[in-house]
């Protein structure tokens, strides 16, 4: 038995009767109070002295006992940090809008808790996910990636709140789902013929929606003061949360549904409507909305604003009038950038026209650029074959 001593502490190496070294390492406080611990290599003890050293240096030592009472306080705090616990804090603690909110429960009870929910945070792992993952429903796409994101999200978030030392690593392409069908947009004879259908004063709705594609729900929170008449310039600042309820950032006075800036910055816009569409503009101005700046383009009947469903009944009248009883008021939306990608918007153009927060979110919009490509590669062959003819 050997003792080294050392500027802290000490180091005595040990020979069991079978021949086995090990190295107690141990150290007293000024009080007189002493404490060790016994290692298999000398590296170990040396590494554990040193530790507590620097505890003592720093004044954030305690008792080797308190370390273990709070080592198992966090362990068992953990096991109580399940991911069904900690989403249930997430979704009451984050700012989200409602309707988010509510997306966010469907899929954590549909999708993540059934498999994740009961294993505390920092127990789940990347094998863990890719597991989970690889049991989704292949044909569910679009929700499997979506419930891919959330989970991400809320790892992070449990990062950031120091229950979880890392996120594990993402799972490439597991965010994204493939675009499986791209909504055919209106023509301009369907659209001629939904806006003669619906009710004269929603004429101009179907009009914005189809040449201007302004989101459904910037349609029904426009107002007088976000309207240039002459020049038919139109912003967009806010918009309405359609499924918001009472409570909600905002709410209207009168009906409660939720006010809010649109989703991204990139919603917030100036956009205009094509000049030769002006007169239909000043015209319902004129003839269907109030003369004060807030007053709203499409109020309701009964409220400031127009129901969804009462604007639904009419528009499935009108589409179903025009033989396309598939389209929805977001296909308008569609139209309107499809327009636009067919007279020579660059992506960029459409990105900005449309609000999306990137171009990645206006990929569905692109085959409007690509239709202008074939036009063009089709007039490049023609030119090409006439040389062919002249080479003859």
């Amino acid at each position: 038995m050997v003792t080294r001593r050392r500027g802290f502490g000490e180091i005595e190496r040990r020979t069991s009767t079978a021949g086995r070294a090990s190295y107690r390492a141990r150290y007293a406080l000024p009080d007189g109070t002493r404490y060790s611990r016994t290692f298999g290599t000398k590296v170990d003890a040396e590494a554990w002295l040193a530790n507590e050293n620097a505890l003592l240096s720093k004044d954030d030592w305690t008792s080797p006992e308190a370390r273990k009472a709070d080592q198992a306080r966090r362990e068992a705090d953990a096991a109580r940090n399940t991911l069904a616990t900690f989403s249930d804090w997430y979704l009451a603690e984050r700012p989200l809008r409602p309707n988010t909110r509510r997306q966010y429960r469907l899929l954590l009870d549909a999708v993540i808790l059934p498999v994740l929910g009961t294993m505390p945070m920092q127990s789940i792992t990347l094998t863990d996910i890719k597991a989970w993952r690889s049991a989704l429903d292949p044909h569910k796409e679009a929700t499997n990636a979506a419930a891919y994101r959330l989970l991400r999200s809320l790892l992070q978030a449990a990062e950031e709140e120091e229950l979880v030392f890392r996120v594990p690593p993402k799972i490439r392409g597991a965010a994204t789902a493939r675009v499986r069908r791209v909504a055919r947009p209106a023509t301009l004879d369907e659209v001629a013929i939904i806006a003669d259908t619906m009710p004269e004063r929603l004429a101009l709705f179907v009009v914005l929606a189809s040449f201007v594609g302004l989101r459904e729900g910037e349609l029904l929170e426009l107002r007088r003061g976000d309207i240039e008449p002459s020049t038919g310039q139109i912003a967009v600042s806010r918009k309405i949360d359609k499924d918001a309820i009472a409570g909600a950032p905002n709410p209207c006075p009168r009906c409660g549904r939720g006010i809010s800036a649109p989703k991204t910055a990139s919603g917030i816009r100036t956009v205009h409507l094509p000049p030769p569409l002006i007169p239909t503009l000043e015209h319902h101005l004129a003839s269907h909305v109030g003369d004060q700046p807030e007053s709203l383009l499409f109020p309701g009947e009964r409220s400031d604003h127009m129901s969804v469903r009462y604007l639904m009944d009419r528009f499935k009248v009108a589409r179903n009038a025009a033989g396309r009883p598939d389209l929805t008021i977001h296909h308008l939306r569609h139209t309107a950038l499809t327009l636009a990608g067919q007279h020579g918007a660059t992506a960029a153009e459409l990105q900005a026209r449309g609000g999306h927060a990137s171009q990645a979110a206006m990929a569905i919009y692109q085959h409007s650029t690509l239709d202008r490509d074939r036009q063009l590669a089709a007039r490049i062959g023609d030119t090409y074959a006439a040389w062919q003819r002249g080479r003859g």
